[in-house]
């Protein structure tokens, strides 16, 4: 299903289209994922974590200048893109305020767990995608909240000591990742979703 919605659906066609999708947390295709994770591995031994955070910011600000200019109604229209890469299905079917809610709470996760990484410390519960969807009235206070959020995280991550290699947690797609790795998924992420907000708005 890659057609455009040229105007905003209401509410029942809504629910249609988002009921031809696969369900939340069915994942991206396996060989996908096994090359993201290459990548996300690769990027970890040439970037410095000065580097990889400079992406980071810059992928936000892309986001920002996109999002911050939008009247609201703009930015609560949810719009049906192809699926990209690094994206389940069920995530192609969102508004510009619902892609910076999703990304600032995925932000705020992998932040405690590389904070607890640091520690040497390793969360009981498994990441789950299912669990990091956005509300759909998502609203324009989500551009403060991202914002917020991506300087307070940006902050943590530069304070921390130094990162044990050898030290991994589970990611459901990309296998088990040192806290390195997962600092370049998460800048890596924001890629996904500056990429899905400019075809939202193309």
């Amino acid at each position: 299903m890659n057609q455009e919605i040229p105007t905003a659906p209401g509410a029942g066609e809504q629910e249609d289209i988002q009921s031809r999708l696969e369900t939340p947390g069915a994942g991206i295709p396996w060989l996908e994922g096994k090359l993201m994770g290459l990548g996300f591995r690769l990027m970890a031994r040439r970037l410095s974590r000065q580097q990889i955070l400079a992406k980071f910011q810059a992928e936000a600000e892309h986001m920002l200048a996109m999002a911050g200019p939008l009247p609201e109604e703009q930015g609560r229209k949810r719009v049906l893109i192809p699926r990209q890469r690094g994206m389940e299905d069920s995530s192609r079917f969102w508004s510009p305020y619902m892609i910076l809610q999703h990304v600032t709470i995925v932000n705020r996760g992998m932040t405690m767990l590389l904070r607890g990484m640091s520690h040497g410390k390793l969360p009981d519960r498994k990441v789950s995608t299912a669990d990091v969807k956005p509300k759909l009235d998502a609203g324009p206070q989500e551009i403060a909240s991202f914002r917020d959020t991506v300087a307070s995280c940006s902050d943590i991550i530069r304070s921390l000591g130094p990162l044990d290699p050898e030290l991994r947690h589970l990611h459901p797609w990309f296998g088990r990742m040192n806290a390195s790795q997962w600092l370049c998924l998460m800048t890596e992420h924001h890629g996904v979703h500056r990429r899905q907000m400019e075809l939202v708005l193309k």
